[in-house]
C-alpha cells in the first residue's frame, strides 16, 4: 500500500492558480475602484446573480469565510434565504454572507464589518464562485477532496446542526484523472482526531438510521461504491461520530489488481 498526500499536490495548483489569477486581474484591471459599484472586469458585484445551485451558493459563501480566516458561528435558514454569521477572532471582527435563492440563480449580499470588509467578501465570493469547483491545472493523477462540516457549519448542507444528533459529516470528492480504474469504498475513509487517533466512518446503513429523521435527502447525499474509470468522478457524505478531526484519509483500489493507495487530506486546506 502506498500512502499520498493529496495535500501537497493541491498546494501547488492552488499556488499555480493564484498567479494566473492576479496577473490576469492585473491585466484587466479588476484590482481598481470600489468593488460594490463594480469595475470593467466585474460590473455591479452587489446585483449580479450567479448561475449556480442553492447548495453551492451557501458552500461558496462559506468558502468565501473561511479564505479570510474567519469562523463560522452560525447558519439559518429560511425559505429562499441563508443567512452565514462569522467572526475573525484576530481581527476582532464579525461579519454576515446572505445568500438568496431565485429561480435565475443566486445572490450574495455581505453584511458588518465596514465597506471595506463587505467589499472584500464580495469580491471574495464571485472569485470562489468563478472558480468552482474546477482544479487548475488539471491533475493527471486521482485527486480526493475533503470537507469537515460540524457544529453550527453542518447546516449548510444539512437542516439542522449535526451536533444536536451526535455526528459529524465529511464531503468527499474524488476525480480519477489517471489512467487506472479505481473503486471507491466508503468503508476505507477515516478521519483522524487531535489527538491523531484513526476513527472509522459510520457505516452508511447507520449513518441513513441517524439522519433520516432530520434530512428526507439522506440517502441521496450518502457516498455510494462505485468504480471510476479515467476521467469520472463521485460526490458524497460519510459520517463520523461527532468530535474534533483535523484530516481524512481514503484508500483508492485499483480495480484490476487490488492494490490499495491512501490519500490523506488536511481538513484545514482541502
Amino acid at each position: 500500500m502506498m500512502r499520498r498526500n493529496a495535500d501537497l499536490a493541491q498546494r501547488l495548483r492552488v499556488a499555480a492558480a493564484m498567479v494566473l489569477a492576479l496577473g490576469s486581474a492585473f491585466a484587466a484591471g479588476c484590482l481598481s475602484g470600489p468593488l460594490s459599484q463594480g469595475n470593467a472586469a466585474n460590473p455591479n458585484l452587489d446585483t449580479k446573480v450567479y448561475k449556480i445551485s442553492c447548495e453551492d451558493g451557501r458552500r461558496y459563501a462559506a468558502k468565501t469565510f473561511k479564505a479570510r480566516n474567519y469562523r463560522i458561528t452560525s447558519v439559518g435558514r429560511s425559505g429562499s434565504e441563508t443567512t452565514i454569521d462569522a467572526t475573525n477572532d484576530a481581527e476582532s471582527s464579525s461579519a454576515r454572507l446572505t445568500v438568496t435563492c431565485g429561480g435565475d440563480g443566486v445572490t450574495v449580499r455581505p453584511s458588518g464589518g465596514g465597506q471595506w470588509k463587505m467589499d472584500g467578501l464580495r469580491f471574495g465570493f464571485y472569485q470562489v464562485a468563478d472558480a468552482g469547483d474546477r482544479i487548475w491545472p488539471p491533475p493527471k493523477g486521482p485527486v480526493v477532496k475533503m470537507e469537515l462540516y460540524r457544529g453550527p457549519e453542518s447546516v449548510i448542507e444539512f437542516p439542522v446542526d449535526l451536533d444536536s444528533i451526535g455526528v459529524a459529516a465529511v464531503r468527499v470528492r474524488v476525480i480519477n484523472a489517471g489512467e487506472r480504474t479505481l473503486r471507491v469504498d466508503p468503508r476505507r475513509v477515516h478521519a483522524a482526531t487531535d489527538g491523531g487517533a484513526e476513527v472509522a466512518a459510520l457505516a452508511p446503513a447507520d449513518a441513513e438510521r441517524k439522519l433520516a429523521g432530520v434530512d428526507p435527502d439522506i440517502k441521496s447525499k450518502l457516498l455510494q461504491p462505485t468504480k471510476l474509470k479515467q476521467g469520472e468522478s463521485t460526490i458524497g457524505f460519510v459520517f463520523f461520530p461527532a468530535g474534533a478531526y483535523t484530516s481524512g484519509s481514503l484508500a483508492l483500489i485499483d480495480d484490476q489488481t487490488g492494490e490499495a493507495d491512501d490519500y490523506d487530506v488536511s481538513f484545514a486546506t482541502s
